[in-house]
């Protein structure tokens, strides 16, 4: 999901083109999700497992593979309804195309809190529906991950981040590859079109300073530009500020003045804060990924 933390979701059915058809059917491993027996693909379709009708998505984290006589049987039923007709938990059911969910870098536990999410919406048949709908799960999200003990450690480490700055934090340390791009990573995260481009553009086998250093004269999105200048800007001035300003010819080296913070601690870095830039953002252990 290139847009996470702008997008419009999709509440009208459309057609599904066939690289996401094949993703899902790849994930699912060509079995249906209902039944669990295995098909040949042509006897296989994707169903939504809310459905449309009921407020659903048509979305791939609302697909699953599907065989043909379950989808039928299933019709417009509410996924709650069907599964216990079929003697089966919600909870076993997945969700494809969830950034967070699919994101193999972070620690287990946050996956499936994310996953619980959809799993309360699916069991309780209470979706969580509308154009706003991606906006809704990433502010559940963090509600829930504020009560994690991870959560409550970084909003002490960083009291001063806009919240939907620190949830992304894990997400942050997964990419980053020195204290340079954490810092970086940081001030991207402050605003949500820049925040996009962390896990997509910016991924862990990336040069994030390089590839932002070069996004601040190239992308042709005025509005993107200017918030990674913005972004860029602050960078350079907090980078100067621990000791260790950006070099003239980027080389993405670590700079000793500063302790980059890995997944498995604390961070370290206190970064100067600047609010005013994030205003523009309006499982159990058994559980399936």
């Amino acid at each position: 999901m290139k847009n996470r933390f702008t997008h419009e979701s999709k509440t009208s059915r459309g057609r599904i083109r066939k690289e996401i058809k094949e993703a899902v059917y790849e994930r699912d491993g060509n079995r249906c999700q209902y039944c669990f027996k295995p098909f040949d693909r042509s006897q296989l379709t994707i169903d939504h497992l809310v459905p449309l009708a009921s407020g659903g998505l048509d979305e791939i984290t609302n697909y699953v593979t599907c065989c043909l006589d379950c989808n039928q049987s299933k019709a417009d039923k509410p996924l709650a309804e069907f599964a216990r007709s079929l003697g089966i938990e919600v909870e076993r059911l997945p969700v494809h195309g969830d950034p967070v969910i699919d994101n193999a870098d972070l620690p287990i536990e946050i996956r499936i809190l994310r996953k619980r999410i959809y799993d309360h919406s699916r069991s309780k048949n209470r979706p969580i529906g509308g154009k706003s709908a991606q906006k809704k799960i990433e502010k559940q999200y963090r509600r829930a991950f504020w009560k994690t003990p991870e959560g409550m450690a970084l909003e002490e480490q960083f009291p001063d981040l806009p919240g939907q700055v620190r949830v992304m934090i894990p997400e942050i340390q997964a990419i980053a590859g020195d204290a340079a791009s954490f810092v970086l990573l940081l001030e991207l995260a402050k605003s949500a079109k820049t925040r996009n481009l962390i896990g997509t553009i910016l991924t862990k086998d990336k040069d994030v300073v390089k590839i932002v250093e070069a996004m601040t004269a190239k992308t042709n999105d005025e509005q993107l530009k200017k918030r990674i200048q913005q972004a860029w800007q602050r960078f350079g001035r907090e980078m100067s500020r621990l000791g260790s300003p950006i070099p003239a010819s980027h080389n993405n080296k670590l700079h000793s003045a500063v302790e980059f913070p890995h997944s498995s601690g604390h961070a370290s870095i206190t970064p100067q804060q600047e609010r005013t830039d994030a205003r523009d953002d309006h499982g159990e252990e058994n559980a399936t990924l």
